[in-house]
């Protein structure tokens, strides 16, 4: 739904920071983009920290999280309250026994925390695990609020379950984890596209969303559909170029193509290793009086080193790009009235795109539906023989050249939607639930368990606080027990 990649038409080696423009996007094949961006960044060791953390996050994390509260830091606040002291003019003995109280009422919380820890999460997953058979297997979804059925839009963890099931009835081995996790992800991927492409196609023939055999109303499909055509409507506006970035296109642009000859010179026979082309830069650099080509070689060097060869091939590349804009007549009064041409080509689209949402929510019809998806599929098509929308829009998904692509794309796009709407329902739905669970069965299960837990904890571990000792003693002063 968003734009993956642009090879962007006017950019050079950076763009402004405040340009809207998306930058383009280089392709590695067999490599980790992720973990190679990570070892660029300053911060990288504190990032890697905070990622061990990152399962914090959940209802488990939350749940320590208030425990270590309770049993840890209330403690310390009801044991030592300045505002709960003894009566003036109190004996030792009486100032002692309000200190005890206090510590004894302290010792609650710890042993309260530990408690609400061990049912609560021992309650947690069982909890999810019903919810999710719930309103994931046909069987019961069907009987429940189509709303919040996700039996023909699958929750992925709910088919990653199913799927290792399946996997272990055909008795796969594989040579490692990593293997089996690999055949695991692809079997679960093709079945969510599996999921996706029917409900889609569905949408397509009868211009309803169908769960299973009941269908959504049309008022949510539109609504839908008006979210997704907002999507690509945010997808044109970060295609345009802004007022700055137009200047700064414009400079960059003649500095590439005044200097053209030499960058192509420099660039022809550049080192294999991302360091030696650093170092070969360098020595040009200081060669050269130039500014202008200081600027850019600058710019290349500081860039990650697996990055500077590609930025020298997009570099000739870009200034290719410029030249064919202005038809091999470049000026830069001409390429900037063709980047404002471009931006007003993409106003027209906004604006056409605007005008084919549904305005009338309430009383859409299949046809209604319909006629949205193919006024946004027509405004997102664009003529690939115009070289400069070409550019822009090559590697992008929103914006294509076959209509029939597009038109499968955008059902998917809105089918899409719906599950990620189903999705945020049933996270609504399973807080409420637990919560409900939590003030109806945990905690009057905790609260008993504390009641017959805390007084045996203390008389055991702490008998001065709880008095325990105190008590014997006064019983054996009496004769013991009858």
């Amino acid at each position: 739904m968003k734009v993956e990649t642009i090879n962007q038409n006017y950019s050079a080696s950076i763009r402004p920071a405040n340009s809207r423009q998306t930058p383009s996007v280089p392709h590695f094949t067999g490599r980790n983009i992720n973990k190679e961006i990570m070892e660029q960044l300053p911060n990288k060791t504190a990032i890697k920290v905070m990622e061990k953390f990152k399962w914090l996050k959940g209802e488990l994390g939350g749940i320590l999280i208030t425990a270590l509260g309770t049993g840890a830091v209330a403690p310390i606040f009801i044991a030592f309250n300045p505002f709960v002291k003894a009566p003036e003019g109190a004996t030792e003995e009486q100032k002692k026994d309000v200190d005890n109280t206090k510590k004894y009422t302290a010792m609650r919380q710890p042993v309260s925390a530990v408690l609400a820890v061990l049912i609560q999460t021992s309650i947690l997953k069982p909890i999810d695990k019903g919810l999710e058979i719930l309103f994931n297997n046909p069987n019961y979804a069907k009987n429940l609020w189509i709303s919040l059925d996700q039996s023909t839009l699958s929750k992925k963890s709910y088919i990653e379950k199913q799927t290792k099931k399946e996997m272990q009835k055909e008795g796969l081995k594989f040579e490692n984890k990593e293997a089996f996790t690999k055949e695991l992800d692809k079997r679960v991927n093709e079945k969510l596209k599996m999921q996706i492409g029917q409900t889609a196609e569905k949408l397509r023939q009868t211009g309803k969303i169908h769960i299973g055999n009941r269908t959504v109303d049309n008022q949510t499909t539109a609504e839908i559909i008006n979210n997704t055509i907002n999507s690509y409507i945010e997808d044109a506006k970060n295609l345009k170029t802004s007022n700055e970035g137009l200047k700064f296109y414009q400079k960059r642009a003649s500095i590439l193509v005044d200097n053209e000859q030499d960058f192509r010179k420099l660039f022809k026979d550049l080192p294999k290793s991302g360091n030696e082309i650093a170092d070969y830069l360098k020595k040009a650099s200081l060669q050269t009086d130039n500014q202008d080509i200081k600027t850019i070689l600058e710019e290349i060097i500081n860039a990650p080193e697996n990055l500077r060869a590609s930025r020298c091939q997009r570099t000739l590349e870009r200034i290719d790009t410029i030249k064919k804009i202005c038809d091999n007549k470049f000026t830069p009064e001409l390429y900037l009235s063709k980047m404002k041409e471009t931006n007003n080509e993409l106003d027209n689209i906004i604006n056409n795109l605007e005008l084919a949402k549904i305005k009338d929510l309430k009383n859409a019809t299949e046809e209604t539906i319909q006629s949205a998806i193919r006024k946004a599929a027509g405004y997102c098509q664009y003529d690939n023989t115009n070289f400069r929308l070409g550019k822009k829009f090559q590697e992008t998904e929103t914006f294509q050249t076959n209509i029939e692509d597009l038109m499968k794309k955008i059902y998917k796009d809105v089918t899409t939607g719906y599950k990620k709407v189903i999705e945020k329902r049933y996270k609504g739905f399973n807080q409420i639930s637990k919560i409900a669970i939590g003030l109806c069965i945990t905690l009057p299960i905790t609260c008993t368990a504390l009641n017959w837990v805390y007084p045996r904890f203390m008389d055991l571990c702490f008998p001065k606080l709880s008095g325990k000792k105190k008590d014997d003693a006064q019983k054996v002063k009496n004769g013991g027990d009858d």
